[in-house]
């Protein structure tokens, strides 16, 4: 590999299963934009980092999902990158600029409201919207965040906001689940405290852990469902790691995402960092 300049080496370090995550989702992203017919689109990314990321262990330089979402065939009309670090920003103006295509870069976080509404006001009132909503930690990630995407507004079919939503099951979650000084944290990111009865089964010996999984993400599944989205589906991506840190849950009103998904995250695949890896094969 190429001997690391001074800034890449400065980069923020990931491990290998966020690489496998980020290589899934240029996948998943690549297909779902040639799908799109000739209306105008608009992408939204709620945790955006800084464009670029050092695969943990090795001298791998990583596009991250903004950039990926970038190189895209078909790009989107309209690029909205929310950020809470301002080094980040100034490393995206900076990695964005030679894009030809309308890039806004939103510096704060994106639980505060009048963060939120400065990306509301950049989507055109008719323009479909996909938003990619990655938080580093369940504790990032509030209900009431959600519903202010569900509840934006629609665009000119009458569709709501599209929600692709990694969520962090294992990042955390499930082992602060029984922690007292947690339970306000989960019950935000729920927006109810449903999942106290799933916890509790789970401490009486009624559920077993992966049950328990799947009850948690069902919860939150629910929740999308109640705002009204058609579709709501998840998938349990392949991981290098024996449990997935995540589970994929797309949100929609304009059709199936699950053919899309599994072709993203379903299949084995080698890693930049790894000898057999091919860009052409993804």
């Amino acid at each position: 590999m190429n001997k690391l300049d001074l800034a890449e080496k400065n980069l923020k370090p990931i491990r290998k299963w966020v690489c496998h995550k980020l290589e899934c989702f240029a996948d998943y992203i690549e297909a779902y934009t040639s799908a799109l017919g000739k209306d105008r689109y608009c992408y939204l990314e709620l945790y955006a980092s800084g464009g670029k990321c050092l695969c943990r262990g090795t001298d791998c330089v990583i596009a991250d999902s903004a950039l990926r979402a970038l190189a895209t065939k078909r790009k989107f009309d309209s690029y909205i990158l929310i950020t809470q670090d301002s080094r980040d920003a100034e490393s995206l103006k900076q990695l964005t600029a030679s894009y030809d295509t309308d890039v806004r870069i939103i510096t704060g976080n994106c639980v505060n409201e009048k963060v939120l509404q400065q990306a509301f006001d950049l989507i055109p009132r008719s323009a479909s919207s996909f938003a990619l909503i990655d938080p580093p930690g369940y504790r990032q990630l509030r209900w009431s965040t959600i519903r202010k995407l569900a509840t934006h507004g629609k665009d000119w079919k009458g569709h709501k906001l599209e929600l692709l939503i990694l969520f962090p099951l294992e990042m955390a979650l499930l082992r602060n689940l029984t922690r007292p000084e947690c339970q306000a944290s989960i019950t935000r990111l729920y927006g109810n405290s449903q999942w106290q009865e799933i916890s509790q089964k789970r401490q009486d010996g009624k559920m077993s852990l992966e049950k328990m999984r799947n009850q948690l993400v069902r919860l939150f599944k629910a929740g999308l469902k109640e705002l009204g989205y058609k579709y709501v589906e998840d998938f349990t991506p392949a991981s290098p790691s024996t449990h997935p840190l995540y589970h994929v849950i797309s949100a929609n009103d304009s059709g199936r995402r699950a053919k899309m998904i599994n072709d993203a995250w379903g299949k084995a695949r080698y890693l930049p960092c790894e000898l057999l890896y091919d860009k052409k094969d993804r």
